[in-house]
């Protein structure tokens, strides 16, 4: 055999070979293909089955996605959620691992390592995969509400309401995220901002009651009583807020300070038939008892607040208020230095005991309990007036 046929030979045999190769490699590329789109029909009837609550299907359509695609990121991460829901967290942080590792700009991996981290109650963990998942992904708004969670938990809420005012801009239309900020600023004593706020989550959401429901008491404790109760009016009209006895007597107190102490009577009835264990209940139901001017009902409902509650200094000057209506001024200075006891930094049961004084021909003492009150707070208006009362006279 010549030279020149040996080279045609073996160009032909590696040409054979290639055709061969070539065969192989488009096979596999096809097995791939085919694989892919299984995993992605198994794993699409397992996020279906999760979602619906049938964990045990799911991890079997969960598994054979696996199988056939096992380099698939999102496939790990639904897996790590099917280990979560079932409080299998060393296998659900396995699992994030891995998803971590295929595809290391996935938001929700660093998402559910801080729910695993939390759980662990490894807060600063926590806070840190929460603030990794907001920067991977700043459109998803779970991201920043978790990490102001961990952020309050940790005791650093003035950081978790600047981190949350801080994506109001953009997330312009929602009203999770106003909720929640409204919920730290009235944590915080800031019950004006967080009715602001909480009315435009109502304008987002006008059919959410739970929302209504906190303006309404925002508004009551910023003392806007008109707007709170035409809120509150409206959602314990509804389940399940109808049962709720903090609600009914928050519209209450509102109505008595529109005078209307008849229509707040009925609604702590209901109140009370709820939750009649509440000392501030049969303290409120006293109060409105006094507005109508019935003081049996008022002294019955002040026993059973004292009884629940006998270092509450409100129901003390409550019951001097009672006794000095019906001038039995011994009870009635009893009652008021009973709460000054209770409450020594509080100037009004210290002007009540001087006011007191004064009906039993007790000037000079009287003056010196404004005066004290006067040095508790600079300027009180009610001290101011009684102490001048008193010069006038003398």
């Amino acid at each position: 055999m010549n030279y020149r046929t040996v080279m045609i030979l073996l160009a032909a045999g590696l040409a054979l070979g290639g055709c061969q190769s070539n065969k192989t490699t488009q096979k596999q590329q096809a097995v791939a293909q085919w694989n892919a789109a299984r995993a992605g029909v198994m794993g699409g009837l397992a996020r279906n089955q999760f979602e619906s609550g049938n964990l045990d299907k799911c991890r079997k359509s969960l598994d054979e996605a696996l199988r056939l695609e096992p380099t698939n990121a999102s496939l790990h991460v639904l897996a790590a959620k099917l280990e979560l829901e079932q409080g299998r967290l060393e296998f659900a942080a396995r699992e994030l691992t891995t998803a971590a590792a295929l595809d290391a700009k996935n938001a929700e991996v660093d998402y559910l390592q801080g729910v695993i981290q939390q759980r662990w109650r490894k807060l600063d963990a926590a806070l840190l995969c929460y603030q990794q998942a907001a920067l991977k992904n700043p459109t998803e708004l779970a991201y920043p509400l978790a990490a102001g969670e961990m952020l309050v938990s940790l005791g650093r809420t003035e950081e978790a309401l600047g981190l949350l005012r801080t994506q109001l801009p953009f997330f312009d239309h929602s009203a999770p995220l106003r909720d929640a900020t409204a919920q730290l600023l009235g944590q915080m004593g800031r019950h004006a901002e967080a009715a602001d706020l909480l009315r435009e989550a109502m304008i987002l959401s006008p059919q959410d009651d739970a929302i209504r429901a906190r303006l309404g008491l925002e508004l009551y404790f910023a003392q806007r009583f008109s707007e709170a109760a035409d809120n509150l009016a409206r959602v314990i009209d509804t389940e399940p807020y109808c049962k709720r006895a903090d609600l009914l007597a928050a519209l209450a107190e509102c109505q008595m300070r529109q005078n209307h102490p008849r229509q707040a009577r009925a609604l702590l009835e209901t109140a009370l038939n709820l939750d009649g264990s509440s000392a501030g209940l049969w303290l409120a139901s006293a109060k409105c008892a006094m507005q109508l001017d019935d003081p049996r009902r008022c002294e019955l409902s002040l026993q059973k607040a004292m009884a629940l509650d006998d270092a509450n200094p409100d129901a003390s000057v409550l019951l001097g208020y009672l006794r000095l209506k019906q001038t039995r001024y011994d009870e009635a200075l009893a009652a008021f230095e009973r709460a000054n006891q209770l409450a020594p930094s509080d100037s009004v049961s210290l002007c009540m005991i001087g006011f007191v004084l004064e009906k039993m021909q007790r000037s000079q003492e009287a003056l010196r309990c404004y005066a004290q009150a006067l040095k508790i707070k600079p300027g009180d208006e009610l001290a101011t007036r009684l102490m001048a009362s008193v010069n006038l006279r003398d």
